[in-house]
């Protein structure tokens, strides 16, 4: 084992790309990964002990909004290293009238970033100001320029259905979007809160490969029937390839949906943060991806098939999967070390200063202890 290679001792290693849970050795060199074996015998210079912990590839936030992109962004690095987050997707802040200017931010962060590019022009530049969804606004023109320019850099279009926002337009707005994403060849993601319509109308516009984010919202039409059932009409839209996001913010999410999709078995495909300055770090909301991992552990998903929906599904949707999401031997040097600890938590679906919240207590939590990034150690908790 060459000196200089980055040695984690000792850990689980979580690797649902490749079927892995086992106590493992990790071996790093440069920003790749060089072996996942027993490597008891070797040492090196930069020898990590993981004894008790739980050892992941990096993690992917499939949905946050980040500065500069927009005033109330997050501070991505500071926010995302410090949870194992090392891959993040900012879910359409920028239009196509201000990606650009931001454009060299975004290529200069440790953090790999995908963006999707609202469909309004301005993107949520403007806020609180919100969106005008006049589908005849919708500048196709610019939005394929830039997606010719840069191709692969950019995810796809972003649209947001609320009822405040899209008016009288209902799904028109949607339906506009998808058309336009069908003829540049690029993914649509959708904001389901308070939509103008069913789920199911939404759904039924959507092709295979768009996202529906935000499942478990709980304001106006949601993912239940009358009988709190998932609707018949979101496994026949899983079935025929669209995806579904758990993106919880500070509003997105509910326990009273939630809960009884999750027991029915109906799982997120992602899951996100949709973390701004106003949801990050407030309790008992989304607060960093961590904490989500935390949230849906406890509501009942194995934490393997956590993981897998915050690493390879994700890093497939992104087209990243040949270098990211998984500890396969030659990726990329993205790895994140986890500690389950034993810890009394509240976990909400409305921050606690809103009187309409729910709250659940739960007593385990993924304390993040050290996240590595094309092989950097980009964070390390002091205690370990």
């Amino acid at each position: 084992m060459e000196q200089d290679a980055v040695l984690i001792k000792n850990g689980t290693v979580i690797d649902p790309a490749n079927k892995v849970h086992k106590k493992l050795d990790v071996a790093l060199l440069g920003d790749k990964i060089i072996g996942v074996g027993d490597y008891s015998k070797e040492t090196t210079k930069f020898m990590i002990d993981a004894e008790g912990c739980l050892v992941t590839p990096g993690l992917i936030d499939h949905h946050a909004h980040i500065a500069p992109l927009i005033r109330n962004g997050i501070p991505a690095e500071a926010i995302c290293f410090a949870a194992g987050v090392t891959t993040i997707v900012d879910a359409g802040s920028n239009g196509c009238l201000d990606y650009e200017a931001n454009r060299t931010f975004l290529q200069h962060s440790k953090l790999t970033i995908k963006p999707y590019i609202n469909i309004y022009s301005k993107g949520l530049t403007g806020l609180p100001e919100l969106e005008d969804l006049d589908p005849s606004k919708f500048d196709e023109g610019a939005l394929k320029e830039l997606f010719a320019k840069y191709p692969g850099e950019l995810q796809g279009l972003k649209i947001r259905t609320s009822k405040p926002i899209v008016k009288d337009w209902n799904y028109k707005s949607l339906a506009k979007t998808v058309e336009i994403a069908d003829r540049i060849g690029v993914p649509v993601m959708v904001h389901c809160t308070n939509p103008p319509g069913t789920i199911a109308e939404l759904l039924s516009i959507l092709r295979p490969g768009d996202v529906m984010t935000h499942m478990y919202q709980n304001i106006g039409h949601t993912l239940l029937d009358d009988q709190k059932k998932v609707i018949k009409e979101a496994y026949e839209a899983r079935e025929k390839g669209i995806l579904f996001e758990a993106a919880d913010a500070r509003a997105h999410f509910s326990f009273e949906v939630s809960e009884p999709a999750i027991k029915e078995g109906f799982l997120p495909d992602f899951i996100g943060t949709d973390l701004t300055v106003l949801s990050m770090y407030q309790r008992p909301t989304s607060f960093s991806l961590a904490m989500q991992i935390s949230k849906y552990a406890f509501l009942g998903i194995p934490f393997d098939e956590v993981i897998k929906m915050t690493t390879i599904n994700p890093a497939k949707d992104l087209h990243l999967d040949q270098e990211r999401g998984s500890l396969t031997v030659g990726h990329k040097a993205d790895v994140a070390i986890f500690k389950k600890i034993e810890h009394e938590n509240e976990f909400g679906d409305r921050p606690y200063y809103n009187p309409e919240r729910a709250l659940r207590k739960g007593n385990i939590l993924y304390k993040p202890m050290l996240t590595i990034k094309d092989g950097q150690m980009v964070f390390r908790d002091m205690l370990f």
